[in-house]
């Protein structure tokens, strides 16, 4: 966890038996004023997201455990599909994730950006809407790392990132941040669309009562 939490904070100096756990979780609240993620290890929770009430696009704010702040994500205005930046406590830009919208299968597909808006990494969810695999844009069978979660989801979103290559991680390659926005942002959009056909049921609903 140490390690983890010094990558997430942008620090270097770590004791060299220290290494970035090979599991945590990134788990949503049943109850929240706002879309709210505790990020766990079998230690406990080093970190929270919590989506920004006022904000007119998708924002999330990442802070550990003692309230101090880790990163911000603001998804754009104009675009097709999530497109957020990522940046740091002073502001410093992490990053970029950006949702590949036109394809038919699978469900969702995201492009991971570093700092100087190299394309670093792919994020590909399989057909059932489930599992993410972590791949450099060069090697689909190179795995970085996975983002899953259960088939059945009973009111609340709960992912299991697991690490597979240290090194793209602990060299900086790829900030861990950017694997807890992917989860966020995929729960995010599940849950807008959600309601947005709810919305829309109801409509119709009520259209043909009045027909």
């Amino acid at each position: 966890m140490k390690l983890l939490l010094a990558l997430l904070l942008g620090m270097s100096s770590l004791p060299a038996l220290t290494r970035l756990p090979e599991e945590f979780t990134v788990v949503e609240r049943f109850i929240s004023w706002t879309n709210t993620f505790d990020i766990n290890t079998d230690l406990g929770t080093f970190a929270l997201a919590r989506k920004s009430f006022f904000s007119l696009t998708p924002t999330f704010t990442l802070e550990d455990d003692q309230g101090r702040p880790l990163a911000s994500a603001k998804a754009h205005f104009f675009s097709w599909g999530t497109v957020a930046d990522v940046t740091g406590p002073e502001g410093e830009i992490i990053g970029r994730i950006e949702e590949e919208v036109w394809r038919i299968l699978p469900w969702a597909e995201y492009q991971l950006f570093d700092a100087e808006d190299h394309l670093v990494a792919i994020a590909r969810m399989n057909f059932w809407g489930t599992h993410f695999n972590l791949f450099p844009p060069e090697d689909p069978d190179h795995i970085y790392a996975t983002i899953e979660r259960p088939f059945l989801r009973a009111f609340r979103d709960y992912w299991t990132v697991q690490v597979r290559d240290y090194a793209v991680f602990e060299t900086g390659k790829i900030d861990p941040r950017l694997l807890i926005m992917i989860a966020v942002y995929q729960t995010d959009k599940d849950n807008r669309d959600r309601t947005r056909n709810e919305i829309l049921e109801i409509l119709s609903r009520q259209l043909d009562q009045y027909q």
